[in-house]
């Protein structure tokens, strides 16, 4: 079925095997000698190890081919997933830091990459520069690259990282720029921080979507203001699990959320970094969270719903899904 993410990071949908071959190009020295060794690297202990192996992966691009490359074959995993439309959260602040380019350079490159995919596969997507947590001075260069950089694909200023050392109150001055500038707010909260990161990042950052927001279930409170103003919350089941939030989706509380009438979209996250692409996630509603059919379209239109696409393309893509569900169901 043709589907939506916007919830899921470049660098973390790096595929294994390209991770070797820009680690082997670049000489960057990486704690595993084949697949089978990162498989156990991607092993997450906690959080703080989490974030120390996305460093690493980030470490391993170094010239705009690299960022050309990762865009491309972004794109491929789109095409084999059906994936029509994606917005695709990026670490620029720490690219930069890492590869020693430019801003220009690495989205560039990004770029290319990106136009040879929808050429090829007539996969389209825009992209979400994020503010790391773990590096708050870097808020404001990051915001003024977003909003220079709206007319080269960005639609968004994003927030990741770790949530529960860095609040946010701490960035309410990059997104209060962000709202004066008329760009998208899509902070992550409510992960592995509760209910008041939620709060926060709708009061202080001036939040239209919620990356993750799953411990909104926590406050009943909270879950009738998400559902009263239709703020989307964007959940990645299988990374909640690999991340410790949940111990097993018995105890996540999607269908709760889902079933308290709040907007939710589905998204990946990380994909190999958690053994979890789209597909795989759209299969967790089914066997997990008893999704029917019919739901399962809603959570794709949801998502087209509540993108930062233009109104035109919107209506032009939904009418592309509902045809294609009315296809699809005809050979159930």
């Amino acid at each position: 079925m043709p589907k939506v993410e916007l919830h899921v990071h470049l660098e973390g949908s790096i595929q294994p095997a390209t991770l070797f071959e820009l680690a082997e190009r670049n000489g960057v020295h990486l704690p595993a000698r084949n697949l089978e060794d990162l498989a156990s690297f991607y092993r997450f202990r906690d959080f703080p190890h989490f974030i120390e192996v996305y460093v690493t992966v980030t470490s391993c691009l170094r010239t705009i081919k690299d960022y050309q490359l990762i865009a491309y074959q972004f794109g491929v995993q789109c095409a084999q997933q059906n994936i029509r439309y994606a917005e695709v959260t990026f670490t620029i602040a720490t690219n930069m830091r890492l590869s020693g380019l430019s801003w220009q350079e690495i989205l560039g490159g990004l770029n290319a990459g990106r136009a040879q995919a929808q050429q090829e596969f007539g996969v389209l997507w825009n992209w979400i520069f994020d503010i790391s947590r773990d590096n708050p001075d870097t808020q404001d260069a990051v915001v003024e690259i977003a909003l220079a950089a709206r007319d080269q694909g960005v639609v968004a200023l994003g927030l990741g990282g770790s949530e529960a050392d860095f609040p946010p109150e701490l960035f309410s001055r990059a997104f209060t720029r962000a709202l004066q500038g008329d760009i998208g707010r899509v902070p992550h909260a409510g992960e592995t921080a509760g209910p008041a990161s939620i709060w926060d990042a709708l009061k202080l950052l001036h939040a239209q979507r919620i990356g993750h927001g799953v411990r909104a279930i926590e406050d009943s409170r909270l879950i009738e203001v998400l559902q009263q103003q239709r703020i989307p919350l964007e959940i990645c089941p299988t990374s909640n699990l690999r991340l410790g939030v949940y111990p097993d989706y018995a105890t996540h509380p999607l269908r709760r959320l889902w079933d308290a009438g709040l907007l939710i979209t589905i998204g990946s996250d990380d994909p190999p970094l958690f053994g979890a692409d789209l597909n795989h996630e759209y299969q967790v509603l089914i066997d997990h969270f008893g999704f029917s059919a019919a739901e399962l379209e809603q959570v794709s239109l949801n998502g087209l719903e509540v993108s930062f696409l233009d109104e035109v393309e919107k209506a032009r893509l939904k009418a592309d899904f509902l045809a294609e569900y009315q296809r699809l169901s005809k050979t159930l």
